[in-house]
This record gives C-alpha cells, structure tokens and sequence, in this order.
C-alpha cells in the first residue's frame, strides 16, 4: 500500500519496490508510482521506485530482498559520513 497521509517532505528514506506491472497485483506498481511521484512534488529526496521486470506478486521478495539491503547499506554509509 501507498497511503497518500504519509506524503510529505520530512517523511523518512523510503523504498518502493513491486513486481512487474504486468505481473504484479492489478494496479499495485501504478498505486506505488502515484505515491512517488506526490513525494517528488512535495520535495521529497529520498524516495526510490523500483520495478521489477518479471517478478509477480509472490516471487518479487527474491528480487526486492537484494535491493533492499544494498539500499539500506547506502543509507547507513551517509549516516556515519554525516555524523563525522
């Protein structure tokens, strides 16, 4: 889900990643798309939308799981820059 009441720009780091919008639950990948796109709007920076070309709803954790971490790992770097 992609609850509109969560946009804003302090809103923390977020990532969104869901299964090919082919594959994936009806209108799931355009529901995370809108929610992106508004957080873009209201300035937002660190906000990320990932699509994962052949992955449906129930496969895409294989995918998403990678991606995830490496995104968590980047985050955690700039963190430790910020507080040196």
């Amino acid at each position: 889900m992609a609850p509109l009441h969560f946009v804003r720009k302090d809103a923390p780091p977020t990532i969104l990643i869901t299964g090919d919008r082919e594959l994936e639950m009806m209108g799931r990948y355009e529901e995370n798309a809108y929610w992106y796109r508004m957080m873009k709007l209201v300035g937002h920076k660190s906000s990320k939308l990932f699509e994962l070309e052949g992955y449906d709803h129930g496969n895409m954790p294989e995918g998403g799981y990678p991606i995830l971490l490496r995104e968590m790992r980047e985050r955690i770097k700039e963190i430790n820059s910020d507080k040196k």
